[in-house]
């Protein structure tokens, strides 16, 4: 039997808690886990259990992931806090970061799901043994002394001013500084400007609650600037013990991923649009000049069968290139709407999801059974994204599901668009969700991205899945491809 774990899950979606739970489950840990939504749940769940790890979802629509850590933060819980999401800049990772939260996950890429909680459990349980050999300062100095000048940290005393009264070796190393030169500053001498808010307010933290976590930027001696985490604990009114690990090695990383992140969804916008551009012109194409040539074939074809005084097989031949030219037009229309629709830019998204709903019919015999509400004249590149993620689904309805009904519904409201697509086919995997190899799903991730929205995938009981895109009302305003 795996090591039991207490897990403390923040989020609104009872399915993303329980594939979390999952796959703590398959690296196995034996998990008990409690799922919260609001505020009031989170400090009745903190009093109850002492947590050994805390989930939380970034984006909920009753409780926000800052609100829950301020309940996490006065409460005092040392448990990890790691936040999982859909999709983060770079400015907001910094500030979770600097807010105290140990650690983020972005959903659509779990690959370091695994490592990065075995990580938080090592760290955290070396912040206890920590703790618990400064508690023991009074008891024992020459103990205390021992382990503070041995310990693999920077190790920080301070009093209510922010002078330092101790320093450990590794802490010299960490400032470039020799303890001598250190016992003659404060905190404020190596603090750098730009996070001097953020430390004034962990500082206020640990004098309230008697701890605090968070991430700062130092100065080193050398005149470079360094990003440590910080781990402080109340020894008395007067004396402050502080754990700091120079991460700027790993904070770089991480704010180079995040940044790299952000320039492929701009490349990959930039290619969405170059592709829907180009299918806009070969639609036109399509349309204005072979559609106009074939029309203009038919009317000659008509002309010569009303004058032609031949055989009947010779009329009989004719008819059959006319209904060939029709059935060539029909086809070139279609090709034509399929590339761009034409109803999408003139009657708006309601009305290109209920013509491609028909089409789709015809052409599959599954059933669609619509609930559209006509949403106002917006952004362009909202309603093509939306379109497009709508046809991506049928057509992954066709290849995988095995579904004889689909059920469309577009609805808008405050909060924004909300686009539902669901059929009663064999139901999508959550290992599929989750693997990031099927390339329909992250097309339809990246094209709800791209938009700042959210695509989530859902097995419904007892069968069948469930796609939910949501944009929020602040996206969809006028704007031009």
């Amino acid at each position: 039997m795996g090591k039991k774990l207490f897990v403390l899950v923040i989020e609104d979606n009872e399915e993303d808690a329980e594939l979390n739970v999952r796959l703590l489950k398959t690296a196995g840990y034996e998990v008990s886990y409690q799922r919260v939504e609001t505020a009031v749940e989170m400090a009745e769940a903190l009093e109850m259990e002492p947590w050994d790890l805390i989930f939380s979802d970034y984006s909920m629509p009753r409780f926000t992931v800052r609100e829950a850590l301020e309940l996490y933060h006065a409460h005092g819980s040392k448990a990890p806090f790691i936040v999982i999401s859909g999709a983060i800049g770079e400015q907001e990772a910094v500030q979770l970061i600097k807010s105290g939260v140990h650690d983020y996950l972005l959903k659509d890429n779990m690959t370091r799901f695994v490592t990065a909680i075995e990580r938080e459990l090592r760290e955290a349980e070396t912040r206890r043994e920590l703790a618990n050999v400064s508690n023991a300062f009074a008891i024992s100095e020459e103990r205390y002394r021992s382990y503070i000048d041995h310990a693999p940290d920077g190790v920080f005393v301070a009093d209510e001013t922010g002078k330092y009264l101790e320093a450990n070796e590794a802490a010299c190393r960490i400032t470039g500084y020799s303890r001598e030169e250190l016992l003659s500053m404060s905190i404020q001498d190596i603090l750098a400007e730009e996070t001097s808010g953020t430390a004034l307010h962990d500082f206020k933290m640990l004098t309230k609650t008697g701890t605090s976590q968070g991430v700062s930027l130092f100065k080193h001696k050398d005149g470079t600037k360094r990003w440590w985490s910080v781990d402080s604990v109340k020894l008395s009114e007067i004396r402050f013990l502080g754990f700091a690990k120079d991460i700027t090695m790993q904070q770089n990383t991480t704010l180079e991923v995040v940044k790299a992140r952000e320039e492929l969804q701009q490349l990959n916008q930039y290619l969405m649009d170059a592709r829907e551009n180009e299918r806009a012109k070969v639609a036109l194409e399509i349309h204005d000049e072979l559609g106009q040539a074939l029309t203009a074939i038919k009317i000659d074809l008509n002309w010569v069968l009303e004058h032609i005084s031949d055989s009947r097989k010779s009329f009989q031949k004719i008819s059959r290139i006319i209904e060939m030219t029709n059935d060539t037009i029909k086809k070139v229309q279609r090709i034509s709407a399929e590339l761009r629709p034409g109803l999408l830019d003139d009657l708006g998204l309601a009305a290109a999801i209920e013509w491609y709903s028909d089409e789709f019919e015809q052409r599959t015999g599954i059933t669609c059974e619509l609930n559209l509400e006509d949403v106002p004249d917006g952004n362009e590149r909202v309603n093509l994204a939306l379109f497009r993620i709508f046809q991506e689904a049928l057509t992954n309805i066709i290849r995988h599901a095995n579904a004889k009904t689909v059920n469309v519904s577009l609805s808008y409201a405050d909060m924004g668009i909300t686009l539902v697509i669901e059929d009663d086919g064999v139901g999508i995997s959550p290992e599929k969700v989750t693997s990031g190899k099927s390339l329909g799903l992250v097309g339809m991730r990246e094209r709800a991205r791209q938009i700042s929205g959210s695509v989530e995938f859902y097995k419904k009981p007892p069968s069948g899945t469930k796609i939910a895109v949501k944009i929020p009302t602040n996206i969809y305003e006028p704007a031009s491809l």
